[in-house]
C-alpha cells in the first residue's frame, strides 16, 4: 500500500504537510512520532540534528495534535531547520484506535509510507540519541553487509525527569550477536529507538492496525528480508519510561491480551506450515506460563482457555499428527500444574 492508498483508506481529515526544502534523495529517513511530549521533544530532535554523517538524511516529524505545547515546538523546529525536517501535522479524527484505545498508529504508518530514504531509523518523541555517529556507524554496517536488513544497539532506561533507572535495557545474552531471519520473524526483542533498517517494505498488512505493539510486528515483517545485527560500539541511547506511554499504562491482563492478538495476527500473516509451527509453538509456551503465573481472576482464566483452544484449532489445520500430539502433551502438563498448584 503506497501513501495515497493509505490516505484513501484511513485519512478522514487532510494532514497538514510542511515539506520544507529537504533533500529529495536522502539516504536515511528518521521517523519521529510525537504526542504530548512537550518536555521531551527538544532533546529528541537535538539528538537527531547533531548526527555527523557523510550522507544526507531527512527527519519526518509527525505531530499528533497535542494540546500541551508540543505542536508549537515542532512548528518552530521545522522553521529553524527547513533543510532537514518534513513536518506532518495530524488530526485526532485520523487516530486509529486499537482495542478501543487511541494510538499513534496512523502517525507511525504515515511516516513510514512517506519515507524516501534507502534506510529508516526510528525515534519516538520521548526518547533520544546520545551518540553523534550513531547513524553513520549503522549505515556503514548495512552498506557493507547486504545480507542484514536491520541493525540495533543498546539503550539506557530513564524516567520522566531524566533520572537513570537502568544502565542497559537489553540483557547480556542478546548483546554482540546476530539475529537470524526466523528470530526476527518471531518478534525479536530489538529496541525501536536503536534500529536502522532497509526501506524494503512496500506494503504493510491491514492487520498492522490491529496490533498494539506495532514495533514488534514491524521487526517480524523485516525478518522476511534478511538477518539482524546487534552493534556494540554505539553510545547508549535513552529510552524513557513515563505515565504517558501507551504500553506502560496497561496492566498485566491487557498486556497479555495484546500479546495474544499479536500472535494471532502473525499466525494469519505467515502462511507456510513451517512458520506456523516454529513461530507460534514457542510463543504458546511463554504466554501460557505467564498466564498461569498471573492466574488470579476469572477473566485471566478465560484468557488461558481461549489461548489454548486457539492453538489447538490451528494445529488441527496443520494436519500434522506429531505437532498436534506435542501440543496436547504440552497442554496436559500445564493443566496438571494448574490443578495442583494454581488453586492451592
Amino acid at each position: 500500500m503506497d501513501l495515497e492508498k493509505f490516505k484513501g483508506k484511513y485519512e478522514v481529515k487532510q494532514v497538514k504537510e510542511n515539506l520544507n526544502k529537504v533533500n529529495q534523495n536522502p539516504l536515511v529517513s528518521v521517523c519521529v512520532q510525537t504526542y504530548k511530549h512537550v518536555n521531551y521533544i527538544k532533546q529528541c530532535l537535538d539528538g537527531i540534528l547533531f548526527q555527523k554523517t557523510n550522507f544526507e538524511f531527512e527527519i519526518l516529524l509527525g505531530e499528533d495534535d497535542s494540546n500541551d505545547g508540543t505542536r508549537e515546538l515542532c512548528v518552530d523546529y521545522a522553521k529553524r531547520y527547513p533543510d532537514k525536517i518534513r513536518l506532518f501535522l495530524h488530526h485526532r479524527e485520523n487516530n486509529i484506535k486499537i482495542g478501543g484505545q487511541p494510538t499513534g498508529r496512523f502517525n507511525f504508518l504515515y511516516n513510514l509510507h512517506s519515507s524516501k530514504g534507502e534506510y529508516i531509523a526510528l525515534c519516538e518523541g520521548d526518547d533520544y540519541w546520545t551518540d553523534p555517529l550513531k547513524l553513520q556507524k549503522q549505515v556503514d554496517f548495512l552498506e557493507g553487509n547486504p545480507e542484514y536488513v536491520v541493525c540495533c544497539h543498546n539503550a539506557k532506561i530513564i524516567n520522566e525527569k531524566g533520572n537513570l533507572i537502568q544502565d542497559k535495557k537489553l540483557p547480556k545474552l542478546i548483546q554482540d550477536r546476530d539475529y537470524s531471519s526466523l528470530e526476527l520473524q518471531k518478534g525479536a526483542f530489538l529496541l525501536t529507538l536503536t534500529m536502522v533498517f532497509r526501506n524494503v517494505l512496500e506494503e504493510y498488512p491491514k492487520n498492522f492496525s490491529k496490533v498494539l505493539n506495532g514495533d514488534t510486528f514491524l521487526i517480524s515483517l523485516l525478518g522476511g528480508y534478511g538477518k539482524g545485527r546487534y552493534v556494540e560500539d554505539i553510545e547508549l541511547a535513552a529510552y524513557r519510561v513515563h505515565s504517558g506511554g501507551i504500553w506502560s499504562e496497561l496492566d498485566n491482563s491487557k498486556r497479555l491480551k495484546a500479546r495474544r492478538v499479536f500472535n494471532q495476527v502473525l499466525m494469519s500473516h505467515y502462511k507456510s506450515k513451517a512458520h506456523l509451527y516454529f513461530l507460534f509453538y514457542d510463543k504458546q509456551v511463554n504466554v501460557s506460563r505467564t498466564l498461569l503465573r498471573n492466574l488470579r481472576s476469572a477473566d485471566t482464566f478465560k484468557d488461558y482457555l481461549d489461548y489454548n483452544f486457539f492453538y489447538i484449532r490451528y494445529n488441527n489445520i496443520l494436519k500434522s499428527k506429531y505437532r498436534l500430539k506435542e501440543l496436547l502433551k504440552f497442554n496436559w502438563f500445564y493443566w496438571r500444574d494448574l490443578i495442583n498448584n494454581s488453586f492451592s
